[in-house]
């Protein structure tokens, strides 16, 4: 089994690889971007978008199965570029899928997110092209009977992660530089937080099985508030950090939804500890 991890040099991929390596898997990497965290054997310096180099891959490499992680990141960027997150998120997946169906890969898994579920409500660039993705691997798993599963991921965190700016990473940095966390609105807002070793567990998990869904929901379903969040981190570095609300970027989810909140939080403390410290050690 040929695994082929694209996106490989970002925060889930950096995860998906260190795993790979350890359990001796058989993997190509593809990224645009040199991994900062990882030495990979097989990888390949590729953009996506560019078909001819990409055909080419795929002609000389045996591909049976596909993580597809490559994307133009959160929600700040994709707002920001929205010329490049439709090439990053759906120029680049559509290469992806009419590769996959020409070469007979056996199974792709397309990274998505659950705030597209929320994409009406609250619209967004980001959500838009997370939208389109899904769409496009749900018409080809119907219309060209293709194998091909929506992960909809919900907050991820976890090492290899410096360069994300998502709550937690975000948090971390500015209590390691000994600056204010930045809380959204007021903070009462909630979401599903996920340690990034149950995400890469439960992707070759699924990759590994025999199934017909189109869609596999990869979160915890129990919720945490923004300052709750930060209550833990306080507690985590033995010290009360400094904190200033500020105004919520455009694009992001801040309605405060009727969610049970995370009363077991001893698991989530514990993958807290071991992000914050990577950061203090990276």
């Amino acid at each position: 089994m040929t695994i082929l991890i694209t996106g490989s040099s970002g925060f889930i991929g950096s995860n998906l690889i260190y795993k790979l390596k350890k359990d001796k898997k058989k993997f190509y990497a593809i990224d645009k971007a040199t991994n900062p965290y990882l030495k990979i054997k097989n990888f390949y310096n590729i953009n996506l978008c560019n078909l001819k180099k990409l055909d080419n891959f795929f002609k000389r490499k045996k591909i049976k199965y596909i993580i597809h992680l490559a994307a133009l990141p959160g929600f700040v960027n994709c707002h920001i570029s929205p010329g490049n997150a439709f090439d990053d998120n759906v120029h680049a997946t559509i290469n992806i899928l009419n590769l996959g169906l020409k070469y007979k890969v056996n199974k792709i898994l397309i990274a998505s997110s659950m705030g597209v579920d929320n994409f009406y409500k609250s619209p967004s660039i980001y959500g838009l092209t997370k939208l389109v993705c899904e769409l496009y691997g749900k018409t080809y798993s119907k219309v060209k009977k293709m194998k091909i599963i929506n992960c909809k991921l919900s907050n991820v965190f976890g090492p290899y992660s410096y360069h994300k700016n998502s709550v937690i990473h975000s948090f971390i940095k500015k209590i390691i530089l000994d600056k204010p966390m930045e809380i959204h609105s007021n903070g009462f807002q909630k979401r599903d937080f996920i340690f990034v070793e149950d995400v890469c567990r439960m992707l070759l998990d699924e990759l590994y099985k025999k199934s017909n869904k189109t869609y596999l929901n990869i979160n915890t379903n129990k919720f945490l508030s923004i300052l709750e969040l930060k209550k833990c981190l306080n507690m985590i570095s033995n010290k009360k950090n400094k904190f200033k609300y500020v105004k919520t970027p455009d694009g992001y989810d801040d309605n405060i939804y009727k969610r049970p909140i995370n009363k077991s939080k001893k698991k989530l403390i514990n993958n807290l500890k071991i992000t914050y410290n990577w950061y203090k050690n990276f």
